[in-house]
Order: structure tokens, then C-alpha cells, then sequence
């Protein structure tokens, strides 16, 4: 069985709230377990009946239960595992942000975009809204200029490497 700490949510977590904000990020933690394992079936038993996912710099915007599962099934064929590196997250009853590096080394569509199995390491921020402690959607940003550099160059990094100078993770 795969535990939820062999993943790394980040050095920097703050739980904002009422017990609710405390449930939302066990929720959040169950669904990053089950996405980062390509379990489909876990992944969507952490969302709503009518989730979404929204990436504004290319585009992407998935509505309804089906077409993200579909997102999801495509997302464990080009690319598993972690994917994303948190530096800092925020919890709150109502929403969890978090600010860090996509790391790895998708093929095929990333997030509405043809990769081409380069490594890539895109500074992140993912919005996570709830309703009832399950996942809503997902809404994440980066910037689509580096995503077609690294499209076409490729580059690694480490996930420790500050976002903002003097930033880092502590």
C-alpha cells in the first residue's frame, strides 16, 4: 500500500481555520497520493460530482465529472508520479494554495500543450477550491513563454532552488 508521506507536500505548510481547513488538507492529501500513483478510481472518489481544471496559460479548461476523468487518464499516460514540488501551501475551509516547481518529464499533451518528453522544471502556483472537504477543481498557473522554452530546450532543476530570491523553502 502506498502511504501519503512517501510524498513531499513541502517544508512550509500553514492549516488556516476551523477543523474544516484540517479535513480539506487530508482531503488534498488523499487525492495527491491517488493522483501521483495513477489510481483513477481514488483520484476521483477526492472530487465532486462536478469538478474542474483550469491552466489559463494554455488554455485548458475541463469541466464535469467524465471530462476530468478523462484529463486524469490522459494526465497518467503522459506523465506519473510527483509532479509537483511545494515550497509553501496555505489552507484554508475554503481553498489551498500552493507555490512551487513542476518537475518532470512529460510525453505527450501537459496540461493542453504537445511535449516531447524533455525534462521540464515550471515555477507553479495551483489554486484548490473544496465543497464539502472533497476537491472541487484545480485551477494552476505558470507562464506559458518558459512551458515553450522548455518544450523546445528542455531543463532540470532542483525543487529546493528559490521561486523568489531570498524566498526559499526554509
Amino acid at each position: 500500500m502506498v502511504s501519503a508521506t512517501q510524498f513531499d507536500l513541502g517544508p512550509e505548510i500553514s492549516i488556516l481555520g476551523s477543523d474544516i481547513a484540517h479535513k480539506n488538507f487530508a482531503s488534498m492529501r488523499a487525492h495527491t497520493t491517488a493522483e501521483w500513483t495513477c489510481d483513477l478510481d481514488a483520484t476521483m472518489a477526492t472530487m465532486t460530482r462536478d469538478p474542474f481544471q483550469v491552466f489559463h496559460a494554455t488554455g485548458l479548461a475541463v469541466y464535469g465529472f467524465d471530462a476530468v476523468r478523462a484529463f486524469y487518464k490522459e494526465r497518467f499516460q503522459t506523465f506519473s508520479g510527483q509532479g509537483l514540488f511545494a515550497h509553501r501551501m496555505i489552507v484554508t475551509d475554503a481553498v489551498l494554495v500552493t507555490e512551487g516547481y513542476y518537475k518532470g518529464t512529460p510525453k505527450g499533451m501537459f496540461f493542453g500543450v504537445m511535449t516531447h518528453g524533455k525534462p521540464l522544471f515550471i515555477p507553479m502556483t495551483v489554486w484548490v477550491y473544496f465543497e464539502d472537504t472533497l476537491i472541487k477543481g484545480e485551477t494552476g498557473y505558470f507562464d506559458l513563454n518558459e512551458l515553450q522554452r522548455q518544450i523546445r530546450d528542455g531543463q532540470d532543476g532542483d525543487v529546493r532552488t528559490p521561486l523568489i530570491r531570498g524566498m526559499g523553502p526554509r
